[in-house]
């Protein structure tokens, strides 16, 4: 499967997700923006909603979430922005109604965890036509299955090739004796499909056993500053640690090699 120009049979694909790190500042986001290129990541991830569509405002979370929000205008000027580094992004549509702006701008999508068995928002994604990466935080094998049915139905023979699904565990942070990795070999014998990891355990250790246990897309939450006062800033990754994890990831992924077991007449003998 080719995903953000990477053959994702042979190369493993990084995402830094931005979510709402930035804090409803746009100095900062372009900031991160910055810092995950540079670190080496393949693609920026955020979380777009209409405040009034996601909470209610009787609430007192609405306060904080209105003050995270940024608009179809400055959504504009960090895709402006990402086009003018050469790095690509994506979209989480925490409301409904931003898939139609995704769609402009995107030929994939990314559906929160919580989001899995919505079928309305499901079906507004099929519609649009595009590829998805389905995060499975907070979903049963039986809801998965009826997910992946829904899906399956639509884009028929080209199922396995506009579907990742997601290994996760929805808590923040995840401790490391309940990351549960082997998820993802499990998931890939259930449903045959590319898989991935959504990492919510601090460090990179998650990350780089994921990939050996056969996922292909890493995402984890980037920040430049782990000490900030917002919930994911803490279990997020820096600068630094997207650096060793892509270092380290893409070594464990040469070494990985193919699934068989012949002898290679190119190697020397000794």
């Amino acid at each position: 499967m080719n995903l953000f120009g990477k053959n994702l049979n042979k190369e493993i694909l990084y995402i830094a997700e931005i979510g709402v790190n930035h804090e409803g500042s746009m100095s900062r986001c372009i900031k991160l923006i910055k810092d995950a290129k540079s670190a080496g990541a393949d693609v920026v991830k955020f979380q777009c909603f209409t405040p009034e569509k996601y909470h209610s405002t009787s609430e007192v979370r609405y306060k904080r979430i209105k003050k995270f929000y940024f608009s179809e205008a400055d959504f504009n000027k960090i895709i402006k922005y990402c086009k003018k580094i050469k790095i690509n992004f994506l979209f989480t549509p925490i409301s409904h109604d931003w898939v139609k702006y995704i769609k402009k701008y995107s030929s994939v999508i990314k559906v929160a965890s919580g989001d899995l068995n919505f079928k309305f928002l499901i079906d507004k994604i099929l519609k649009c036509n595009l590829k998805i990466i389905l995060s499975t935080g907070i979903s049963d094998l039986l809801e998965i299955k009826k997910s992946l049915n829904i899906i399956k139905k639509k884009y028929r023979k080209n199922f396995k090739d506009k579907l990742i699904l997601m290994h996760c565990v929805s808590s923040y942070p995840v401790n490391d004796e309940d990351a549960n990795l082997l998820s993802i070999n499990y998931l890939k014998d259930k449903f045959n499909l590319t898989m991935g990891y959504s990492n919510h355990v601090k460090g990179i250790n998650a990350c780089l056993a994921s990939i050996i246990l056969g996922a292909r897309v890493i995402e984890f939450h980037f920040t430049d500053n782990k000490k900030r006062k917002f919930r994911d800033h803490s279990l997020s990754l820096n600068k630094l640690d997207v650096k060793n994890l892509r270092i380290i990831g893409d070594n464990f992924n040469k070494l990985l090699g193919k699934y068989e077991k012949k002898i290679n007449p190119n190697l020397k003998k000794r």
